[in-house]
């Protein structure tokens, strides 16, 4: 007798986006998520004081938006409560001589931030925009195909046909480049250079990494643009019109269910075992939206997989720790280069390359650092449903910091347990972003720090607080992700799969794993 077609472990958004697709092909499905709220890394909250609303990690839905899935269901989702805000003032990076660079929807004005630094600049910007427009309709499918795959190898032949051979390789040799390698091929001013870097780093691309280009060469124009995209009233909202699609579809969530096991006879996953003792069995299989690393910690008896198997996961590779910190605050920000900067929806502080790239070894080290990156986010100023009562919210990524503390490189903090060094280390961040907007401390009403521990104990998939749920090296990548011969979301054990950013196509709110994933089972029946 079986309870379900379909188990899903986790409803983060891959989970939930596989659930769609198998639901809308006939299957019974019910998606078990340990926490009492939905989502994964893309969950909303009043962190603060009542009525502000906090992305407490992932925030921007551009990949979303571009996704497959959101092909097939946005009109529903929608109905359904999906709302989106958008900001035609995406991004822009500030710098120590109270000079920025933005980057907005319009194309006059960011030639013309681009001319500021260099007429050269903005020449290459252009150049590299109709640059990226050429191949922007060959290169973004990529990262929506099983890997390997028929559909991949003829995508990438008609590639090849269009684009010829000696073009074909400056594309290839571009996505192999680092972020610092990009930056300087194309620009010759420190400031335009430093403004693609970051864009790197959001995954775990120091600027010296190679294969970071590829995230920095599509994010830019891309949000040049379409602008970037927040779920109106909260990334959670999206969640909530998924799960709502997928109850009006028949599909099932059921929170507060952690899977202590996943039940295999002969060889097939045919259901699992909660921590509440109840079995549910199901008759197509299971599909764990988890990192690899927890599939054999907690889930499934190393026994039961091949050796090999298991020596490729336990090798599986997590990047550097992420702190988010979640403000209150009596208005907005009033930045040393220009009050226009409080419109954007993220404000970079590298602020140079080398800036980063010295944060990205401290880290490597085991140190915290002494100038993290930073990604300010100004979401409430784009999305005024997020603020109340004049109020607003704001949102720093903090990038990157260890996971493991062994010392500090200002030999102010000592090592020590996250729990003990948060807070000490966030007042060290709010110090830099108030050399860059002075009038910080006296705007701040209240404070919420996410260490990297806190990130893994509220979201097991965050590993370390790895945000992105493991390194995007090329080693790690693509045919490699989560490591060779696996990447097409199967496993040794029938009728298990796998989905989340652990897996092809990686990190960030694109959905493609889940589709990809829902595929794999389908093609199976």
């Amino acid at each position: 007798m079986f309870d379900t077609d379909i188990i899903v472990i986790g409803s983060g958004h891959n989970g939930l986006a596989a659930a769609l697709i198998l639901a809308k092909a006939g299957l019974k499905v019910t998606v078990l998520e340990q926490s009492n709220v939905p989502g994964g890394a893309a969950k909303t909250a009043e962190l603060t004081l009542p009525g502000l609303k906090h992305d407490l990690y992932a925030t921007n839905i551009g990949l979303f938006l571009g996704s497959q899935v959101y092909s097939e269901f946005g009109t529903e989702l929608h109905q359904h409560g999906l709302e989106i805000a958008a900001s035609d003032k995406p991004f822009a990076s500030v710098f120590p001589d109270n000079d920025a660079v933005r980057v907005s929807t319009d194309s006059a004005h960011t030639r013309a931030e681009f001319a500021r630094q260099s007429e050269g600049d903005a020449e290459s910007w252009e150049e590299l925009l109709n640059y990226f427009k050429d191949v922007s309709s060959y290169l973004l499918p990529i990262l929506q195909l099983p890997m390997p795959s028929v559909a991949l190898a003829r995508h990438l032949y008609r590639t090849y046909r269009y684009l010829g051979r000696e073009r074909a390789l400056d594309l290839i040799q571009l996505i192999l480049k680092s972020p610092r390698q990009f930056a300087e091929q194309w620009f010759t001013s420190e400031k335009i250079r430093s403004l693609f870097i970051p864009w790197g780093f959001h995954l775990d691309y120091g600027p010296d990494v190679a294969g970071g280009a590829l995230f920095p060469f599509i994010e830019v124009p891309m949000d040049f643009m379409n602008g970037m995209a927040l779920a109106k009233g909260g990334v959670g909202n999206l969640i909530s019109a998924m799960v709502q699609l997928l109850e009006s579809m028949g599909g099932q969530l059921v929170l507060n269910t952690e899977v202590k096991e996943i039940i295999i006879r002969q060889n097939k996953a045919v259901g699992v075992r909660t921590t509440n003792g109840n079995n549910i069995v199901a008759k197509r299989g299971v599909l764990a939206n988890v990192t690899p690393s927890q599939l054999i910690k907690r889930l499934i008896p190393p026994e039961a997989l091949p050796s090999q198997y298991v020596k490729k996961m336990q090798k599986f590779r997590y990047g550097p720790g992420t702190m988010m910190i979640h403000l209150a605050m009596d208005g907005p920000l009033q930045w040393n280069a220009g009050s226009d900067l409080q419109d954007y929806c993220y404000v970079h502080i590298g602020p140079y390359i080398a800036d980063v790239a010295r944060t990205y070894t401290e880290c490597l080290n085991g140190t915290l650092p002494g100038s993290p990156m930073l990604v300010v986010g100004q979401q409430s100023m784009v999305d005024a449903s997020r603020s109340a009562n004049g109020k607003h919210t704001l949102w720093i990524q903090v990038r990157a910091v260890p996971s493991s503390v062994k010392n500090d490189a200002f030999q102010e903090i000592k090592p020590s347990t996250w729990s003990e060094m948060k807070e000490p280390f966030a007042d060290r961040v709010l110090q830099k972003v108030t050399q860059y907007a002075p009038n910080l401390k006296d705007i701040v009403l209240d404070k919420r720090v996410l260490s990297p521990w806190d990130l893994q104990v509220d979201n097991p998939n965050l590993e370390g607080g790895d945000s992105v749920s493991g390194s995007h090296h090329l080693d790690q990548n693509y045919i490699f992700r989560p490591f060779p011969g696996w990447s097409k979301h199967v496993t040794p054990i029938r009728s298990l799969y796998l989905c989340g950013a652990s897996t092809w196509p990686g990190g960030g709110l694109n959905a493609a794993s889940g589709y990809l994933a829902a595929q794999q089972i389908l093609k199976r029946r």
